[in-house]
């Protein structure tokens, strides 16, 4: 990692790195070699394409399928494979690799890559990271292959079927099928079951993971696992029955969307979007004919986002929850915050308040500037895409491609700041030493709220 500035803090090497991969990835893109020989896209059209891939989000202008060559399609998962991990990651794994010792700063970035705090087996975490990954996503191939390679014939289907679960786990929503994602699989069982179990392994967080593996090792019991393992894990299955449930009742009978399915079909169906609203951008409805109601959870889904320390986007679910369980108990008049028998600390709630703020500013100005530059488009859609590009989802109600530049400008920016996180981006682009004034402690004061 020597290549990086000794004096840059981890989040600037963090941003930088995202930074270059998305500028060598552009121009790997725009290569003849990379595209379709039918391909009309632009520059700009490989440069949204590659930051909505290094920030896994799903977005496009221009359809995977229909731009790409076999050669940029390798280019694409390879991008995808690098922004759900984190370049930072790969040069951490090959340090180690190498058996070169990595310096307190190169620890810090690799720790902040992974919203990791536990210096503890640091090694071990990192191996098992990529070991977890290729071996679940090489898994996830296999399974789909029973499908595509039947469809596409076992050159196509093979490499159909590795692209899709590598964009899976990561968490990126792109596809090599075609431009309605896999709208015409949400009668497919299999389908609809192998993308949302990538989707939530690479959700979870791989600190739940590592947790998970290290007790199985060790042949404990479920009660061993460290409480955010358990917060985590209680929060998905609750957050994943609920969605489904909802989407099942708001839709049931919408012949545009899962109307028209049996009722296994429509709980399948529900149960994909659900899963898919937590940052993954897979698809298998028309969004554009779903009800109001429901593409208002589906933002909400999306605020909340998966866990810290994954391949998801948002707002994360323990930041959610810490803010409930503070609200909760100032409302009670409670002196401490406590879930589950813990008494959760003053700097995770305010962490999670600052990374609240500042995610709800990031959507709120989002939303203003690009209602200004396409002000004809309805505002429910316009909410649905802003949100999808900040929090990384990559779902869309046929919008991407319409938007002015101006608002795709807007689009890519709200990508990346949603992939590095707010706090990253903040703590990378503020001033090391702090103005005197604002480290001075004042006499107290009040002031009704």
């Amino acid at each position: 990692m020597s290549f990086l500035h000794a004096k840059l803090t981890a989040s600037q090497r963090i941003i930088l790195s995202f930074i270059a991969v998305i500028f060598i990835g552009s121009i790997l893109l725009s290569l003849p070699i990379s595209q379709l020989t039918s391909s009309q896209a632009t520059y700009w059209d490989h440069l949204f394409t590659t930051i909505s891939m290094v920030c896994v989000t799903g977005l496009f202008t221009v359809p995977v399928a229909e731009t790409y060559s076999t050669f940029g399609q390798i280019i694409s998962m390879i991008l995808i494979q690098i922004g759900g991990l984190s370049l930072i990651s790969f040069i951490g794994l090959f340090s180690l690799r190498a058996r070169r010792k990595l310096s307190f700063v190169n620890m810090a970035t690799l720790q902040e890559s992974l919203s990791r705090d536990d210096t503890r087996d640091f090694p071990n975490f990192i191996l098992s990271v990529f070991q977890f990954t290729f071996t679940v996503e090489l898994l996830g191939a296999i399974l789909l292959a029973f499908r595509f390679v039947q469809e596409f014939g076992w050159s196509k289907g093979l490499f159909t079927s590795l692209f899709l679960a590598i964009s899976a786990f990561c968490n990126a929503g792109f596809d090599n099928i075609g431009s309605v994602s896999l709208v015409n699989y949400i009668d497919n069982p299999l389908i609809n079951l192998v993308i949302p179990a990538l989707i939530i392994m690479g959700g979870l967080g791989f600190s739940v993971w590592f947790d998970i593996q290290t007790q199985f090792k060790k042949k404990r019991q479920v009660r061993k696992l460290h409480f955010h393992t358990k917060v985590v894990l209680s929060m998905t299955a609750l957050i994943l029955s609920a969605g489904t449930l909802i989407t099942l009742l708001t839709e049931f009978n919408n012949s545009g969307t899962i109307g028209h399915l049996s009722f296994i079909e429509k709980i399948l169906a529900s149960f994909f979007q659900t899963v898919t609203m937590r940052t993954a951008g897979f698809a298998t409805i028309d969004y554009t004919k779903a009800n109001p109601v429901t593409l208002l959870l589906y933002v909400f889904q999306m605020f909340l986002g998966g866990a810290p320390g994954g391949t998801a986007g948002g707002l994360k679910i323990t930041a959610f929850l810490t803010i409930i369980l503070f609200a909760r108990s100032e409302i009670l008049g409670l002196p401490y915050t406590n879930f589950m028998s813990r008494t959760i600390d003053t700097l995770t709630i305010r962490k999670a308040f600052a990374v609240f703020s500042v995610f709800t500013m990031t959507f709120i100005f989002g939303l203003l500037a690009i209602s200004v530059t396409d002000p004809t488009i309805p505002l429910i859609h316009l909410i649905f895409e802003v949100m999808s590009a900040l929090a990384t989802v990559g779902v869309t109600a046929n919008l991407t491609p319409n938007l002015t530049q101006a608002s795709q400008l807007i689009i890519m920016f709200l990508m990346f700041f949603g992939r590095i996180g707010p706090m990253s981006i903040l703590m990378g682009l503020s001033r090391r030493n702090p103005a005197k004034e604002d480290t001075l402690h004042y006499s107290k004061s009040s002031m009704i709220v």
